[in-house]
């Protein structure tokens, strides 16, 4: 598919009278841009089911398996599970504003919603994403003293080490994710400014 959008792109750069003569390609385009934004709330909807099962898990666990008491590792609870629910919340948000975007009009407000939308998902996956990680592994690190009573040395050294790597695996994944979405995103903007582009 990024092929064909590359190739698309390289059409329209060196030749775009053909197209005016070819309404037939134009919708092939049209239709493109439509998969692709199947393919972004696709991926929306991938992150909530993912972050909710998560938030699930989470609450199963300390409500059933490790009922945590002291004040530390409530709060430590509370950053965990609350970054979750904040992310889980703007993929909500982020799916109401990708269906507002219709891939066929190529009106220039339409254009520049494209545009905002992107420039919105680059910011929550750059200091929002990044910020509810951090305070999400304070709250892990804040309920290790609490820990620390029920579990020998060697195993808080597992827990707390094992925490590292699923983190590095995680943020591998989430980046490729992310870079993916954003090209996506990118390519949606680059054919929709060249077929709303003066013939």
């Amino acid at each position: 598919m990024d092929n064909d959008f590359d190739n698309l792109k390289k059409q329209w750069s060196t030749g775009k009278k053909e197209f005016t003569a070819a309404p037939d390609s134009i919708q092939e385009q049209l239709n493109a841009l439509k998969t692709k934004k199947k393919s972004s709330t696709s991926f929306h909807y991938g992150n909530i089911l993912v972050l909710s099962a998560t938030v699930i898990v989470l609450l199963l666990f300390f409500y059933y398996l490790a009922p945590v008491q002291e004040l530390l590792s409530r709060i430590g609870v509370g950053l965990m599970i609350g970054g979750l629910l904040v992310r889980i919340a703007i993929e909500f948000m982020s799916v109401a504003r990708v269906k507002k975007i219709k891939m066929t009009d190529l009106a220039l407000d339409n254009l520049a919603q494209t545009i905002a939308f992107y420039k919105f998902r680059k910011t929550i996956h750059e200091p929002v994403t990044i910020t509810i990680i951090v305070l999400y592994s304070i709250g892990f690190y804040m309920i290790s003293p609490e820990f620390s009573n029920y579990f020998s040395l060697w195993q808080m050294i597992l827990m707390d080490g094992s925490y590292i790597v699923i983190a590095i695996v995680l943020i591998v994944g989430i980046r490729k994710g992310v870079k993916k979405e954003m090209n996506t995103l990118a390519e949606i903007i680059a054919v929709k400014k060249d077929l709303a582009a003066p013939q």
